[in-house]
């Protein structure tokens, strides 16, 4: 326990000062489910070996009944709980559905995972608890009490459940769904940094680097380095975050005509870094470099109260921008192995932009050293 102050500090430290990036969760929660259920059930079946024959099968019978029966409550609350739900639809009708009420039936009662699966079970229970209703125990199951007692657990239970919130999902659940289904502002905002512009100009950077007679034989790494700052928070000059980057130019103009706008011009902006050594001399690199800009939206969301959108939230998000990035740019193939991701703290102290694009730099020299020989 004692380390434990000291290894939170390494791994703030990891990715240039940023943090440790999560990776998507895997699928433990639903083995530990499966393992659960296989437990339940050896249990179920040691407990049936453990009495004699006829007496074994009537009570597996009668459990299975009563699984069953436990399933048909829970569908029957499911649709008596959206039934109230579509209260509330109703006088959205025109707004949110066009009018049409085949799609407000269907947004409050369709299932969208494992819908079929839930119908057969539940047709599939009715007709088992029927059959060991009439078979079995028709005077226990046609008695007024346990008729109230499946009423209540079919039309009060559900909505009690949904009032005091026990039905929300939690936290982990509401991550994992936005996730899985791109529903996070971040997913929006890294597929807009893609299809807006990095779709565009990251095929057609080596040639116009080759176009720039500035800088076609300066610029080493033909690649596009996108600074991602923790804080989200983009400088409009980078020299205001670390003095040693320094704006040299331009490379040529791209031009697209995209949106109702003729031959809008995408340029680059090229930054060279200045790095002193000991004798006084000064070692230049240059990058074709910039922020990616769309983070700044989330740092302005988080400084508007009216956005509702926390620094916690923030700090999350922004590790799925660039999760999300990063799969999106690995997946195209124009744009495979033209970009650089550098995540940075974006604190003023930390912000060594400098040494994490020099250290960029010269591992991949490294790289190409080691492949040679």
């Amino acid at each position: 326990m004692a380390d434990q102050p000291r290894e939170n500090a390494v791994a703030q430290q990891e990715n240039n000062g940023f943090g440790p990036l999560s990776k998507p969760r895997g699928r433990a929660a639903t083995i530990a489910s499966v393992v659960v259920a296989v437990i339940s059930g050896v249990v179920f079946v040691f407990a049936v070996r453990e009495k004699e024959s006829e007496e074994g099968i009537h009570f597996l019978v009668t459990a299975v009944a009563l699984v069953a029966l436990s399933l048909v409550v829970e569908f029957v609350g499911e649709l008596v709980r959206r039934t109230c739900l579509i209260t509330e639809e109703f006088q959205h009708q025109q707004t949110r559905y066009q009018g049409k009420w085949r799609k407000v039936f269907y947004s409050t009662f369709a299932f969208e995972s494992y819908g079929r699966c839930i119908l057969i079970v539940a047709v599939a229970s009715i007709m088992i608890v029927c059959i060991n209703a009439l078979f079995e125990h028709y005077e226990a199951f046609s008695r007024p009490d346990y008729a109230i007692l499946f009423a209540l657990n079919c039309f009060l239970m559900p909505q009690l459940l949904s009032l005091v919130g026990l039905r929300e999902l939690s936290a982990v659940e509401t991550s994992e769904l936005n996730e899985g289904k791109n529903r996070n502002v971040a997913d929006g905002l890294a597929w807009n940094f893609y299809f807006d512009y990095l779709k565009f100009v990251l095929p057609e950077l080596e040639n116009q680097i080759g176009l720039s007679e500035q800088f076609r034989f300066k610029i080493t790494e033909k690649k596009l380095f996108i600074l991602l700052p923790k804080t989200c928070y983009t400088y409009d000059d980078i020299v205001d975050a670390d003095s040693r980057v320094k704006f040299a130019g331009h490379l040529p103009a791209l031009k697209k005509s995209r949106g109702g706008i003729k031959e809008r011009p995408y340029k680059h902006a090229v930054h060279r870094v200045e790095m002193p050594r000991p004798d006084g001399k000064i070692d230049e690199y240059h990058f074709v470099l910039e922020y990616a800009t769309s983070l700044m939206s989330l740092y302005d969301m988080s400084m508007h109260a009216e956005a509702t959108f926390t620094a916690q939230e923030r700090d999350h998000q922004v590790v799925l921008f660039i999760r999300k990035l990063k799969e999106i740019l690995d997946g195209c193939l124009h744009c495979k192995g033209k970009y650089e991701l550098v995540p940075i703290s974006g604190d003023a102290e930390n912000n060594k932009i400098a040494d994490v694009l020099v250290g960029i730099h010269k591992a991949a020299n490294m790289e190409v050293i080691e492949e040679d020989a």
